[in-house]
């Protein structure tokens, strides 16, 4: 029997149509629809079958929608119950924000994220960190909420869920959500063992088939513990060893977390109560169990006012990146950035650059050496234009620099979960703390040069000295990026 490669071929075209039709309606991101859009024309039915198997987000589809409604439903709420105090700490607060006046007013008009005052305690790495959450945990008395990305079965690992398992025998409520991806290793284990002894624990969203994860894109990366409502921690630690260089694991890890007590975790909470609303059938509801009354007290920390600004699928705007572009586009005199996978966006890059060409000290620092080898590649593709513009990179050469940190004019900082690419402006479950206060800033400002004394600068000599296939490589890693 004849084929009919007329009738294929047109089967074959309009396939094609269609696939280029879903990637540019279901695509955000400039860079990544025209590398699908490539792959589907030069890679006949190959390209999209991967489109299909990996660029679509068939779960965003499914659970966006109710994410919205829970998400308007406890803002109603919250908004309602808590007193709104922005204004009256802008003006009480008014030397210590300064020209960051704006940033706070777009944080509340677009997202409702009211200013607090607070105390702040700077975390440098999971051996500071570590020893201040443990602490923590055993004075809970009422409850103990948790959202993180990596939990590993190790010492620290197993030394929270011990502390979680005592104090839900005591009568405290534990509630823990986790990332079935990153933290798929402790599903047998840690897990099994909380929800035997009491504790709540659930993922996030549930991962049903582990090899097709990259397909599932929304990854809760987000870092964060509540107790009691009084006391919260933000940042980049994960519950792992690797975390603490108390513990030798092989390779020095530099990161940072914070810990507050005040008004801003009513915020925490309330992003919390909306992930969890969104993991498993429990609704939690607005409460003076769960928002009580906090004071703020200088105990081993800072004095100043924070807004948080948390992002996901489940909000309207890429509400991380424009948080991150705002803070850079207001910076007058010194920006430094640390940050371990930098695949800046076209507005991102176009602030920095703006930054540093209206005289600002803008300087990033990253790892010399990146857990991912598409990404360092990558990274090292925007260098040229940065180091054109006058900002100045460094390379972290002391061990793997993790933090995710901004600290701006001495005066505004960022200590939070977000990377600088496209996975963390829109895919993943985020966080960050702004936070404004001179003392803190100091602080910020003299943990950076401190990471600097352990970095090599990268001069624009360096980057046109080096061998002429490098910018070829660096070009690639930065166009196969855009798929991961």
């Amino acid at each position: 029997m004849a084929v009919n490669f007329s009738f294929l071929y047109l089967i074959y075209f309009s396939l094609l149509l269609f696939t280029i039709y879903r990637i540019i309606l279901d695509t955000h991101s400039t860079s990544k629809t025209l590398a699908y859009i490539m792959l589907v024309v030069f890679v006949p039915l190959a390209g999209m079958i991967v489109y299909f198997s990996f660029g679509i987000n068939y779960r965003h589809h499914r659970y966006n929608k109710g994410a919205i409604a829970i998400q308007r439903e406890l803002d109603r709420t919250y908004q309602k119950e808590i007193n709104d105090e922005t204004e009256d700490l802008l003006r009480k607060y008014r030397a210590e924000i300064d020209h960051f006046a704006d940033l706070v007013a777009f944080q509340h008009n677009a997202m409702g994220e009211f200013l607090n005052e607070n105390s702040f305690q700077l975390l440098e790495n999971g051996e500071e960190k570590f020893p201040e959450v443990i602490k923590s945990l055993n004075m809970a008395q009422h409850f103990i909420h948790m959202e993180y990305y990596a939990w590993e079965d190790d010492t620290r690992g197993n030394q929270i869920k011990d502390i979680l398992l005592q104090k839900a025998k005591e009568g405290v409520k534990v509630r823990v959500l986790y990332d079935d991806f990153a933290s798929g290793s402790i599903r047998k284990n840690i897990v099994r063992s909380l929800q035997n002894g009491g504790v709540e624990i659930y993922p996030k969203i549930k991962v049903k088939i582990r090899q097709l994860a990259n397909r599932l894109n929304h990854r809760d990366h987000r870092k964060i513990i509540i107790i009691d409502g009084t006391i919260g921690f933000l940042g980049g630690i994960n519950i792992s060893d690797r975390y603490d260089n108390s513990i030798d694991t092989g390779l020095y890890w530099r990161d940072t977390h914070v810990k507050f007590t005040g008004p801003l975790v009513y915020n925490l909470q309330r992003h919390f109560i909306v992930s969890w609303n969104m993991a498993q059938n429990e609704k939690l509801i607005y409460s003076n169990f769960l928002f009580p009354k906090v004071r703020v007290s200088k105990i081993s920390g800072s004095l100043g006012v924070a807004q948080l600004m948390a992002g996901g699928p489940n909000y309207p705007l890429s509400t991380i990146m424009l948080t991150y572009f705002k803070l850079f586009t207001l910076a007058r005199e010194k920006l430094y950035i640390t940050n371990p996978y930098f695949i800046p966006n076209d507005s991102i890059l176009d602030a920095l650059k703006q930054a540093a060409l209206s005289g600002t000290d803008v300087r990033i620092l990253i790892p010399a050496k990146s857990d991912s080898v598409i990404v360092g590649a990558a990274s090292k593709f925007y260098f040229k234009e940065l180091l054109q513009a006058g900002v100045r990179v460094f390379l972290y050469k002391k061990g793997f620099v993790h933090a995710k940190t901004v600290v701006a004019d001495g005066k505004a900082s960022i200590v939070g979960t977000a990377n600088m690419d496209i996975r963390s402006f829109d895919l993943n479950f985020e966080i960050l703390s702004v936070i404004h206060s001179k003392d803190f800033g100091k602080k910020m400002e003299q943990m950076f040069l401190n990471d600097l004394n352990e970095s090599v600068e990268i001069t624009k000599a360096d980057y046109e000295d080096q061998h002429w296939s490098k910018p070829i490589i660096y070009a690639t890693a930065r166009l196969i990026s855009s798929f991961l």
